[in-house]
């Protein structure tokens, strides 16, 4: 009996894969294929990932407010980096942490995301990546609260960052007045964005 080979398969060839023979694992959410299927030989996952230099205690697991400035919007891995070293970082975020949101401490195999922490030095004005947490839907959008507050359930996202945080309507109101307070400084730079913990792992910024 010929063993299974897990695949790291970019969203937009999806549907090329399963025309050759793959197949979806729903509990992993990974693509596989039977040994000696030609998927292996374009799509096996041959290495294991290590994000050097990663700080993986930076922010703590605590779920807060974290807007990207204006200035770095749609600069982060997923657009920088290909499809397929994306897939790779992402699901070595999720099973290091067993599939649990780092915040909240929910298991989501289906509906985890990954989530950029970066350092903001405004003497140098860099903004570095240190960090990729596993997040939940809700404690993600909580995050981006500024997109979120636009095209989500606003209210709900609120009570989740009270129930996660302890917090009163008095402890989540400073808490947004800070964020955004924060948010606004931070537009006011131009950021030179530093990924040097992806590039130093072995990836290569592939679209500037």
């Amino acid at each position: 009996m010929s063993s299974c080979v897990y695949l790291n398969i970019p969203y937009k060839e999806r549907k090329t894969v399963k025309l050759l023979g793959g197949k979806w694992d729903k509990t992993l959410k990974r693509w596989y294929c039977e040994e000696g299927n030609e998927l292996c030989s374009l799509y096996q996952i041959h290495k294991d990932i290590e994000i050097i230099g990663e700080e993986r205690e930076y922010g703590s697991n605590k779920l807060y407010i974290d807007m990207i400035p204006k200035t770095s919007y749609f600069k982060n891995v997923r657009h920088l980096f290909t499809d397929s070293d994306w897939n790779l970082i992402r699901h070595h975020i999720y099973e290091r942490v067993d599939y649990k949101c780092e915040c909240c401490g929910k298991r989501k195999n289906k509906y985890l995301e990954a989530h950029e922490r970066w350092d903001f030095n405004y003497e140098t004005q860099t903004q570095k990546l240190v960090r990729i947490i596993a997040l939940c839907k809700i404690c993600h959008s909580a995050t981006h609260y500024g997109h979120s507050k636009r095209t989500k359930n606003i209210d709900k996202i609120n009570e989740h960052i009270k129930k996660i945080n302890d917090f009163d309507d008095f402890d989540l109101d400073n808490h947004i007045k800070e964020a955004y307070d924060t948010w606004k400084k931070r537009n006011t730079v131009k950021w030179n964005l530093d990924f040097s913990i992806i590039t130093d792992s072995g990836f290569t910024i592939i679209n500037k």
